[in-house]
């Protein structure tokens, strides 16, 4: 599986490669601009899943991953999917706007990008988003109803 990361800031970068080069089967393309990313997916083939900054610079990695979409739509090629890293919650709506599958908060964890890469691949089930407000459980979630360790009121039982 191939994944292209484009992510400015070096630190925020290596954050996001970190887990995704420790498993063997990805192949990982990393750049730092939109120039350069446009260019690798041009020369360098298809790739499964992009991970882009949404801080990117000159450009902004929101309106980058929309051309990309908007581009492939026009050319009638399907676009791989996209997991968005955004530094503030208000830009949420962005991340719809621009076509992202998925987003993270910065600073990420290497792990849940990793998770999350898989995920967008039907991999791995995708995590439920700590955010959330539909209130919507994971089976197995120790905070769900009925779950050992919840703290379920209305039904007058619970461990702590």
């Amino acid at each position: 599986m191939r994944v292209l990361v484009l992510v400015h800031e070096a630190r925020e970068r290596m954050r996001a490669t970190t887990a995704l080069a420790l498993q063997p089967e990805l192949e990982v393309v990393e750049c730092s601009s939109p120039k350069d990313a446009r260019r690798i997916m041009r020369e360098g083939g298809p790739f499964d899943v992009l991970v882009v900054d949404g801080d990117i610079q000159p450009q902004g990695g929101f309106s980058f991953l929309y051309e990309v979409r908007a581009q492939d739509a026009l050319a009638g090629r399907s676009t791989p999917p996209a997991l968005l890293l955004i530094a503030r919650e208000e830009d949420r709506f962005l991340t719809q706007w621009a076509g992202a599958n998925e987003l993270l908060l910065k600073p990420v964890d290497p792990f849940e990008v990793a998770r999350r890469v898989r995920a967008l691949v039907g991999e791995e089930p995708a995590p439920r988003d700590p955010g959330d407000e539909s209130g919507a459980q994971v089976p197995g979630d120790p905070g769900a109803p009925g779950e050992p360790g919840s703290r379920d009121v209305a039904a007058g039982a619970g461990s702590a």
